[in-house]
């Protein structure tokens, strides 16, 4: 199992249509250029990690569904428990900072 950009980079462009966002739209919420979203969708550039859990959270879909091809479910399930703590984790940390 690997991260493939293109098919990837195809599930974005899917998950983005069927929220009727356009290329535009998504960037400009994600802070991208429309050039480089274009490129991420194309399956020429991959997308780095907060870049793919902002988009997951605008299509309303899990950075799982976007990275993963296969149908391994379990794997799927484990990598969405590790991210979800691994955000539970640094965004204590970032209100301990602030606190």
């Amino acid at each position: 199992m690997y991260y493939d950009i293109v098919n990837s980079g195809e599930r974005i462009k899917e998950l983005r249509a069927a929220r009727r966002m356009t290329r535009q739209q998504l960037a400009e919420q994600i802070g991208l250029s429309v050039d480089a979203l274009r490129k991420i969708e194309a399956g020429v550039n991959g997308a780095k990690i907060d870049t793919l859990i902002s988009i997951a959270e605008l299509v309303e879909a899990f950075v799982s569904e976007i990275v993963f091809t296969d149908n391994n479910i379990e794997v799927k399930l484990l990598y969405d428990d590790f991210l979800k703590e691994l955000l539970d984790v640094a965004e204590e940390r970032e209100v301990g900072s602030n606190g």
